[in-house]
């Protein structure tokens, strides 16, 4: 990935409003159901053992077993991302030079919802090397 040109702004995207749509979507029959409830089996055991639980319900079956899961893109991960266990070890990350992506999807483990709620870039901070001496201020 290349840097962002100077100036440029980095933001995070939201995809509330799609998720809106998609459930005005599911519940007035034009997506059936078990289109919306397909989350793969990596994703639900990811959402059980690194997720975050949400205090919210799902928003198609109504449990309270919500989990917000973190995967990261960047370079030398794999290519099927990472998940992120915790805040701190994301932070770890934009402490980084390089460029990286984290994606947040909202998992329901009972029913299999899943949908993408935003993405967010991390790292590219610019780290300075000095060849020869350092020099200190008195």
């Amino acid at each position: 990935m290349k840097p962002a040109p100077s100036g440029a702004t980095r933001a995070t995207i939201d995809y509330r409003m799609m998720r809106r749509d998609y459930l005005r979507r599911v519940r007035s029959g034009d997506v059936p159901l078990r289109d919306a409830c397909d989350a793969p089996r990596d994703l639900l055991f990811a959402a059980v053992r690194f997720g975050t639980p949400r205090r919210s319900a799902c928003p198609l079956c109504a449990r309270r077993s919500l989990h917000n899961v973190v995967y990261l893109f960047g370079p030398r991960l794999p290519k099927s991302g990472r998940c992120v266990a915790d805040q701190a070890e994301l932070r770890g990350y934009d402490a980084r030079a390089e460029h990286y992506t984290s994606y947040e999807v909202e998992v329901c483990v009972a029913c299999e919802w899943n949908h993408l709620l935003r993405a967010r870039p991390h790292g590219g901070t610019t780290r300075f090397r000095f060849s020869g001496a350092v020099h200190t201020t008195p």
